[in-house]
């Protein structure tokens, strides 16, 4: 069979899967839930009622079907992962959250998932802009509903999330209320941004001050969405697909450098290892 090629192309085959788990194609329900257990690359989507997971070795296959899989004795999901790879402008990561969400997917499918993938790998996952705003929200309700927390730390927490309250405060105080970057010093176009994103950090790293670059607007998505990040001495590092010129038209010199604390350098070396350079560039 052949790989596909374009995003529709993979759209389509999620299409294909998302009417049996919706219930509208039950005809091939046992062999969906075979899939799922057995996969371990998954491109997560949004539905009405969560997030669903579609493997890497049955979109990867151009005009797939259930049928079309179960012949397809050459079906790799190394070729597969490639071909998304290259059409998602990214590579699957590993993602705590979302991790969770599929053993909870799993029992919902009425099976226990094994710890790990085929063949003892980790379960890796493509993270979409879309499902990466959903897992946020997510990580959200969970501070909320933990009743460890008082409702001031529970506040704190979450007014860090958006880059208010302590957490930004602290940052104001550490970058002199001026952009890194650029030094900016206009209040209110200045961001409070995680360095390791608030999702995935613990209840200390989201309110600690070393985890968090003050930047303008254009600077925080640019490394928000990894198309920039930082090396252990400060330097701009720049991703595969986005020029010098689009740096400077958006304000970054490429040349640019900041000054870090020690403290800093553990976050910068996830964002480094978990978020630089995965961003679709279309």
């Amino acid at each position: 069979m052949k790989l596909v090629e374009t995003l529709d192309q993979v759209l389509a085959n999620v299409a294909i899967l998302e009417a049996v788990r919706s219930g509208r194609s039950p005809r091939h329900a046992g062999d969906y839930r075979g899939l799922i257990k057995r996969g371990t690359c998954f491109l997560p989507y949004p539905t009405s009622d969560g997030i669903a997971f579609a493997p890497s070795r049955f979109i990867g296959y151009m005009s797939n079907s259930f049928a079309r899989h179960a012949a397809n004795e050459a079906r790799d999901g190394r070729q597969t992962n490639g071909v998304l790879n290259a059409i998602l402008g990214q590579a699957p990561a590993s993602e705590p959250v979302l991790e969770e969400e599929y053993r909870r997917f799993c029992l919902q499918l009425g099976f226990t998932p094994s710890r790990t993938g085929t063949f003892g790998v980790t379960r890796k996952y493509w993270v979409t802009p879309e499902i990466r705003d959903r897992l946020e929200l997510i990580a959200e309700g969970r501070v909320i509903d933990d009743p460890s927390l008082s409702a001031t730390q529970k506040d704190q927490l979450i007014k860090a999330r958006v880059g208010q309250g302590a957490f930004r405060d602290a940052l104001m105080g550490h970058w002199k209320k001026r952009c890194c970057v650029t030094r900016c010093a206009i209040g209110p176009v200045l961001r409070a941004s995680h360095i390791k994103p608030w999702r995935v950090s613990s209840n200390s790293e989201r309110l600690d001050k070393f985890n968090g670059l003050l930047l303008t607007a254009n600077i925080d998505l640019l490394f928000d969405r990894g198309f920039i990040s930082f090396s252990d001495a400060g330097e701009i590092l720049r991703a595969p697909g986005i020029s010098v010129e689009q740096l400077q038209a958006l304000g970054c010199n490429p040349a640019g450098k900041i000054r870090l604390a020690s403290r800093h350098l553990p976050y910068l070396a996830y964002h480094r290892a978990t978020i630089f350079g995965r961003t679709p560039q279309h």
